[in-house]
């Protein structure tokens, strides 16, 4: 149990302030305390300086609610940071200290993305002394520990997890780098069991079932005789490799969901054991009861769908059993109608005009923020490729695996009237051709990050406008966390990558009620159905607003008026 007795409070912190000289800091780290604790509702007595529960008090406060703007907000945490500094040592957000020679020659083989994560442990390290080659688990957890307790800086406990992280893949990928390995929690609820866990016929039956994805179907040319019922009805194309990864991850996550229902492993030996009428009940249970409700979720009514497809296509059960399958499925169906609710609160931050405009103007902030920054260019490198990246994802929202597979050469055409943006069918989701001018802005901001800042983030010869390791593509999963990042820390607001599609359909709606036709287009939907179903109530407010001034309107023209009273004789 900690003593609390020998912990300084914020009233200590006043006192030292106190005891400064009078001037500009000794009145402005005073008012940043003094402002703090009457934001959080707590007098400077009562507040531990303890910066874990500091970070606490600070995050719960919603600065706009209660009458003071972002900026007064963080100019208040920037001097109550410097205020505590007086009564103990925190570990800074951006550690100066002077590397070691030996850290130094280390990170100057790292990738940049992996320098931006080590290099402050190396530092922080340096300034005790600790070599690479003395560096222990200690030492590392230590370093966590410190990034945990002793760092004002917002999400410090997700800093020390990625440090963790890096560390762990940096030791694996750099034989030079000390090799300690750091234990990291795994925070993921999960419960699907390994392969290895089921007989071996079960992966050579997924096996199997996979290469028949792959190639598509193909037709025995050499029996003229074959019977209508024996033709293979599956999927005449292969299939994109993401959905091969979704049904892998489906198949092993229904046998997981068997053994925790209560089937010996052992049972589980062919993709047929999951097509059985009882054993599809327990798997679609299971996964109920993982649910906070304990009802059905698009990611059941998903499974339960598939369970009945490779029952017909793959199993070949007869009518009867795929019916009832069937039935099952309509049981945990799920009506999906429109944006989700969780899509249409994030997107409500865009009903402000303001906000609008931050987010269309995010690109030039961006490039601003990189130009004004006087580190070397290699350092901002990245964020100059996120500037691109949001600049085309706002003009011509993408899929993201469409952006991140960018190649110059191949998707970038210039001709007299400009630089399209030009991806065939064939690498489409929906096998929609894009095909879009690149406007002059967003243009520009690609033109500056290609030529001023992409070659610090490729060695060799790569034509990816979004280079990853080595000059290959950047995977669309890290492309979209640094993007999501990128959004978080410019504009204060929660943004995936897949929500530059929602934002421009509300965006567009907000100023042009119910045009879809455009909005199709715009994202290369194959039908005006799936435009309509999903950006329906995108322009709810604005309809009712246009309505509600038609009211008015009429309310001015046509209300009776009120007759002057007359005077008192």
């Amino acid at each position: 149990m900690v003593e609390h007795s020998n912990i300084p409070t914020l009233a200590d912190v006043l006192v030292r302030i106190d005891a400064m000289e009078e001037g500009t800091r000794r009145r402005d780290l005073r008012s940043a305390v003094l402002s703090f604790c009457k934001a959080v509702g707590k007098r400077p007595e009562e507040i531990l300086v303890i910066p874990h529960e500091i970070r606490a008090l600070r995050e719960a406060v919603q600065p706009l609610a209660i009458g003071i703007s972002k900026a007064r907000w963080a100019n208040i945490c920037s001097g109550l940071n410097k205020a505590i500094a007086l009564v103990r040592d925190l570990v800074p957000s951006r550690n100066t200290t002077p590397l070691l020679p030996d850290w130094e020659e280390l990170l100057d083989v790292l990738p940049n993305h992996l320098v931006r994560k080590m290099s402050p442990g190396a530092r922080y390290l340096s300034g005790k002394g600790v070599a690479p080659s003395a560096v222990s688990l200690d030492d590392l957890l230590g370093y966590c520990e410190a990034i945990k307790t002793n760092r004002m800086r917002r999400n410090a406990e997700h800093a020390a997890d990625d440090f963790l992280w890096a560390w762990n893949r940096t030791a694996q990928q750099y034989p030079a780098w000390p090799q300690v390995h750091i234990p990291r929690e795994d925070k993921r609820d999960t419960y699907s069991l390994p392969l290895e866990t089921f007989p071996p016929s079960f992966a050579v039956d997924i096996d199997a079932y996979i290469g028949r994805l792959s190639q598509g179907i193909l037709f025995d040319l050499d029996d003229d005789d074959e019977d209508e019922d024996e033709i293979d009805f599956g999927p005449l194309k292969p299939v994109r490799p993401a959905t091969v990864v979704t049904r892998q991850r489906q198949l092993r996550a229904a046998a997981s969901a068997l053994v925790h229902s209560g089937v010996n492993p052992a049972e589980i030996t062919s993709i047929a054991t999951l097509a059985a009428l009882p054993n599809a009940k327990r798997i679609l249970h299971f996964m109920m009861q993982r649910n906070p409700d304990g009802q059905s979720s698009a990611g059941v009514a998903q499974l339960a769908i598939f369970i009945a497809k490779i029952a017909k296509h793959w199993v070949k059960v007869d009518t009867t059993h795929h019916d009832k399958l069937k039935r099952l499925a309509s049981r945990v169906a799920v009506p999906v109608s429109g944006m989700t609710a969780k899509n249409r609160d994030r997107l409500r931050v865009f009903d402000d005009p303001e906000m609008v405009a931050a987010f269309v103007c995010l690109p030039d902030t961006i490039q601003k923020a990189v130009e004004k920054d006087r580190r070397a260019p290699k350092l901002k490198a990245h964020l100059a490729q996120m500037a691109a990246a949001i600049a085309i994802q706002i003009v011509i929202p993408l899929r993201r695996t469409n952006l991140a597979a960018i190649d110059i050469n191949r998707h970038l055409v210039a001709n007299r009237n400009g630089v399209y943006l030009v991806i065939p069918e064939a690498e489409t989701k929906n096998r929609e051709l894009i095909n879009f001018q690149i406007p002059g802005f967003a243009l520009e901001v690609v033109k500056w990050y290609i030529r001023d800042y992409r070659p610090y983030l490729v060695a060799g010869e790569s034509s990816a406008l979004f280079p990853g390791r080595g000059g290959a593509l950047k995977s669309p999963h890290t492309l979209g966390l640094q993007l999501k990042k990128t959004i978080k820390q410019f504009l204060d607001i929660d943004f995936n990558i897949h929500l530059f599609r929602h934002a421009a359909g509300k965006i567009f709606l907000d100023i042009n009620p119910g045009n879809y036709e455009v909005l199709r287009q715009l994202l290369r939907h194959k039908s005006i159905n799936t435009t309509t179903s999903a950006y329906s109530g995108a322009e709810t407010r604005q309809a009712g607003l246009l309505y509600a001034n038609i009211v008015e309107n009429l309310r001015i023209a046509h209300a009776p008026r009120r007759k002057a009273k007359g005077k008192k004789s």
